[in-house]
């Protein structure tokens, strides 16, 4: 006799695959942090301004972002799908001021700044699932960012200088919002009723949208007008974790 076993048990035994339980809709929640803070590259706020005449010296040592967001996917089959995230974005910056006037040098000190802004990223996505249950998707799109939606005022400093010479220093923005495009990749791994997903996307304007500058404001100032940093442009390299239900 020959034996027999029904096709459908091997059915019932197969893995299960997100494929298998495709939610149309996904919402979520999540978190993100930059990369490479240190390269000027990738970091655009490492930007520094220098003017020799009254040889001063406004120098960014540091500036970090970290992101909030909420998030929407929805899935047209296996394969792609169109996910957006409304983002909150934070970022500190502390900058050292010197100086040498009166042939002495001088350190004003540190400045600290936060700047926050709002972006909404739109991308289209396409998934590869494993046999594992997990999944890796690729992503590219563009969004849209505020500049400067909350941004600390200008501090004022003084040089100390025989001229009592004083300067704002602050961040200029070309235009209040800015567009740009968006690529990264991430994984899909379930857990549970939720799915976890690991993220690293790279966020690029070319267009320039802000500078640094040092304006002075007292009536006697050696400073001769407006000094400014070389122009900015949106460049943020995030890592991060959704999680979506």
């Amino acid at each position: 006799a020959i034996l027999t076993i029904p096709t459908s048990l091997f059915a019932q035994n197969r893995y299960r695959c997100p494929t298998f339980d495709l939610k149309k809709h996904q919402f979520g929640f999540g978190v993100s942090t930059t990369l490479l803070d240190n390269v000027g590259s990738f970091n655009q706020y490492l930007s520094n301004v220098g003017y020799n005449g009254y040889a001063f010296s406004l120098h960014t040592v540091q500036s970090s972002l970290f992101a909030a967001h909420f998030d929407y996917q929805y899935r047209f089959n296996d394969s792609w799908s169109i996910e957006a995230k409304l983002k909150y974005k934070h970022r500190h910056t502390v900058q050292t001021l010197s100086f040498v006037s009166d042939g002495n040098y001088g350190l004003v000190g540190s400045l600290n700044s936060v700047y926050r802004d709002i972006s909404v990223p739109v991308t289209a996505n396409f998934r590869w699932v494993t046999r594992a249950g997990s999944s890796f998707e690729l992503f590219a799109g563009a969004g849209l960012t505020t500049l400067g939606l909350s941004v600390e005022k200008p501090a004022t400093v003084g040089f100390s200088d025989l001229q009592d010479t004083r300067a704002n220093i602050g961040i200029e923005y070309d235009r209040s919002v800015d567009v740009y495009g968006v690529v990264g990749f991430q994984f899909e791994i379930p857990y549970g009723a939720f799915t976890l997903k690991p993220f690293v996307s790279l966020s690029y304007s070319p267009a320039d949208n802000g500078r640094y500058s040092v304006t002075p404001v007292s009536p006697t100032t050696i400073i001769p007008g407006e000094t400014t940093s070389v122009a900015m442009h949106l460049c943020e390299l995030e890592c991060g974790l959704t999680m979506q239900f």
